[in-house]
């Protein structure tokens, strides 16, 4: 087969190609986890005031709020699950692990994402003092479910600012 016959084949391969445009999306795996998207408010009306306050600082901000928003999401959800653990399981033992975990968020992702939004990082801290306080104390059953509450309210609350 000369190099003609073997471009004009390639070439035709090409056209077809174009015009059907086959959607190869279910053959090569999505590595990107989905994202959470069904969060119910907060129940509570403090925690939801804190967290209100937290969806108008993402608002406010940067135009990148709907990706970073997204991620933060995510983030926050994964780490509720994570202070569910409970047993041998038990990752964040305390009151001041949780508030650590919530500083850690964005330079976990590598987001850089300071001065992006107005007050975020102090509203989002607010979400979390008002699920649990601010006392460093270890986390009993309820003090964790609260925690884990706090960083719902802090998913449904980026998510919202994303929007």
């Amino acid at each position: 087969m000369s190099t003609r016959n073997i471009l004009l084949a390639v070439a035709a391969l090409l056209v077809v190609y174009g015009l059907v445009k086959p959607n190869f999306n279910n053959v090569v795996p999505n590595p990107i986890p989905p994202v959470v998207d069904v969060i119910d408010a907060p129940s509570d009306p403090k925690l939801k005031a804190a967290a209100d306050k937290v969806v108008e600082s993402l608002i406010l901000g940067s135009s990148d709020r709907i990706v970073d928003g997204k991620r933060l999401c995510g983030l926050y959800f994964d780490i509720a699950t994570l202070i569910e653990l409970d047993g041998e399981q038990t990752v964040i033992k305390n009151t001041e692990e949780v508030r650590q975990a919530n500083a850690l968020g964005g330079p976990m992702l590598r987001m850089n994402i300071k001065d992006k939004y107005p007050d975020l990082a102090k509203n989002c801290n607010a979400v979390i003092v008002a699920a649990i306080g601010d006392e460093n104390i270890p986390l009993t059953k309820e003090l964790r479910a609260k925690a884990s509450e706090g960083f719902r309210a802090l998913s449904w609350a980026t998510n919202e600012g994303s929007k």
